[in-house]
């Protein structure tokens, strides 16, 4: 394999694990804004743990932030 091969696989690879690593973050910031909208209109942190796939710790640090 030439190094510009070589390179061009690095380039696609890194590419791919970029946009794999952008979409869980932008699933993790959906998870966190879905909980602050269930937990301001007064679902329980058990409902919103459920809801969101968070744990009920994390659940209940979103509401500590948010009081």
């Amino acid at each position: 394999m030439t190094y510009e091969m070589r390179m061009k696989d690095i380039r696609e690879e890194s590419l791919a694990e970029g946009e794999a690593i952008g979409f869980a973050k932008g699933e993790a910031e959906e998870k966190l804004a879905t909980a602050k909208r269930l937990l301001s209109i007064g679902l329980s942190v058990q409902d919103v743990a459920k809801g969101t796939s968070l744990s009920v710790e994390q659940v209940e640090k979103i509401k500590a932030e948010l009081a």
